[in-house]
């Protein structure tokens, strides 16, 4: 049953104070007790993180700082908000530019002002009804206890409830994120069959993106489009198909079609400023990150990234002075940061050795080697690829090689990254064949890592110890290696007892891990056995 509105938890964000007046009153009018309000993004976030709201009344326009769209968004992306939880946005615009910004991170719902109490309490008991069952399986994702899920899902399915296609969405949905492509196709396809819904076909598309049957994805994602020109979501993954076909030209085509209709989204924008550099169209890619860093400024998916590759573009659209004054900003905004001051070196190496100031361009490599060996496994994996191009631009091609060949032993299972890598490699020319490069990186470690698996299963742990912890040693930032390695040691520990040099060596590995990816379901797994070691 749902629960009744009177009985939830409600957090209002709006930067008048009279409209949270207004809101609170006609909460207060259906019995609500339980309103916190706030005036701007800032305050929003803080109590979002400090307390789990039922129901998340959103104002989108709150002068400075955050917007609405970039709460929803970061809310969304940190996982603040459930899926049991409900987000309402509320705005005096209707411009087509605000809506397409504020639908595509799809609020549970959308209010324009003025609005009657009568219509916000239809809204939320309708939202209600749709939600209620789904708070025990969201406990069940949170606690990343798939299974759990799973059989809540099925049990709640199996009883054909109103409604049934929230739960199936969902299920599928799992089952994407799990890897299992075949379950998420079999169950869109049960859904088509009835009849013809647009997330399910998303869902066939991702599910073959996902098999890397990418010419049926391209043709999935490209007819959702042709059906509604305005479903942001199929460009996106048109143009990730594309680029995994080497249709890079193609690919920003798409990225420029879909900014068109919806300019506000910063991952968006960055992406096609990315390929548009690939592609050598310095002034789209210009147009692309100063919209990036303008909409950015508050956002979650504000990253260094986009200021250096802005600076790069300048470098060729305008001046090598443009180019340093972006850079400029770029320390300013993430000032004490590594990250930033890896990328704003790097660039800055190049800018510096084009305009004949070879000793600073010198320094700034030094510099940016120092800053990189720091970071070790936390650098992102496109932090090689960007060293290894300017290592190679200022003439330490050796050491670009060492990158690329370090970048696909760390990722080796990452196969959109390692045709970015062999893309990289055949560019700079450090390689004859690139993919034969890659595949014969890739088998070393396939067979590297059942051999080791095999040793366990022969109970010969102390030799899979060695052989992992070498292999930890030559890939420190291989998830799969540090897994296996974390897997293998509690094995040992489990036969022969806790030893504290050992449970130290496995946090490494899982920290790590979760590092460079905290959602890895196989990384819940081996913190759950830890967990369960610990306590025996």
């Amino acid at each position: 049953m749902a629960p009744r509105i009177e009985q939830l938890s409600f957090l209002i964000v709006d930067d008048y104070a009279d409209m949270r007046g207004v809101l609170r009153n006609m909460l207060q009018s259906f019995g609500v007790t339980d309103i916190d309000s706030v005036a701007n993004g800032r305050e929003a976030i803080a109590h979002i993180e400090s307390k789990r709201y039922d129901v998340i009344l959103c104002d989108y326009n709150l002068g400075d700082g955050r917007d609405g769209q970039q709460i929803l968004e970061e809310v969304r992306a940190r996982k603040l908000i459930g899926v049991s939880s409900i987000f309402v946005m509320i705005t005096a615009e209707n411009t087509l530019l605000m809506v397409m910004g504020a639908v595509e991170y799809e609020p549970d719902s959308y209010l324009t002002k003025p609005f009657t109490k009568d219509l916000l309490a239809q809204r939320l008991e309708r939202l209600l009804n749709k939600k209620s069952d789904l708070r025990e399986i969201e406990q069940a994702v949170d606690r990343r206890d798939y299974e759990q899920a799973n059989e809540l899902l099925d049990q709640r399915i199996a009883e054909n409830p109103r409604n049934l296609n929230e739960f199936i969405k969902l299920k599928a949905d799992l089952a994407l994120k799990a890897g299992a492509y075949d379950q998420a196709e079999a169950i869109y396809s049960g859904v088509l069959a009835q009849r013809e819904i647009a997330w399910a076909r998303m869902g066939i598309g991702k599910a073959y993106y996902g098999n890397r049957r990418y010419a049926e994805a391209a043709q999935v994602f490209q007819s959702l489009i042709d059906g509604n020109e305005r479903f942001m979501a199929a460009y996106d993954w048109l143009a990730r198909t594309r680029q995994a076909l080497d249709e890079p030209e193609a690919a920003q085509k798409v990225l420029e079609a879909a900014t068109a209709h919806s300019a506000k989204a910063v991952v968006r924008q960055r992406a096609l400023g990315e390929l548009a550099l690939r592609n050598r169209d310095e002034k789209v890619a210009e147009r692309a990150f100063s919209q990036a860093i303008r909409l950015g400024r508050h956002s979650i998916y504000k990253h260094p990234s986009i200021y250096a590759n802005l600076a790069r573009a300048k470098a060729v659209t305008s001046s090598g002075e443009a180019a340093m004054m972006v850079l400029r900003d770029l320390k300013k905004a993430y000032k004490g940061d590594k990250e930033a001051g890896l990328y704003a070196a790097m660039t800055e190496a190049v800018i510096q050795e084009d305009m004949d100031n070879g000793e600073r361009a010198r320094k700034c490599m030094i510099e940016a080697h120092e800053l990189y060996k720091e970071l070790g496994t936390q650098a992102a994996p496109e932090l090689a690829l960007d060293m290894a191009r300017t290592c190679n631009r200022m003439g330490e091609t050796e050491r670009a090689s060492e990158l690329l060949h370090q970048a696909v032993k760390n990722n080796h299972s990452d196969e959109l990254f390692l045709k970015e890598v062999g893309a990289t490699m055949g560019d700079l020319g450090l390689a004859e064949d690139p993919h034969a490069m890659i595949a014969g990186i890739k088998k070393q470690i396939v067979r590297l890592n059942n051999r080791g698996v095999e040793l366990a299963k022969l109970g010969k742990l102390d030799q899979a110890m060695l052989l992992f912890e070498e292999a930890v040693t030559g890939m420190p930032g291989n998830k799969v290696v540090n897994l296996n390695a974390a897997r293998i040691f509690m094995l040992h520990m489990s036969d022969t007892g806790i030893e504290p040099e050992l449970i130290a060596k496995v946090r490494d590995y899982l920290e790590r891990v979760r590092q460079m990816d905290a959602e890895d379901r196989t990384l819940h797994k081996m913190q759950r056995m830890l967990n369960q070691l610990l306590q025996k």
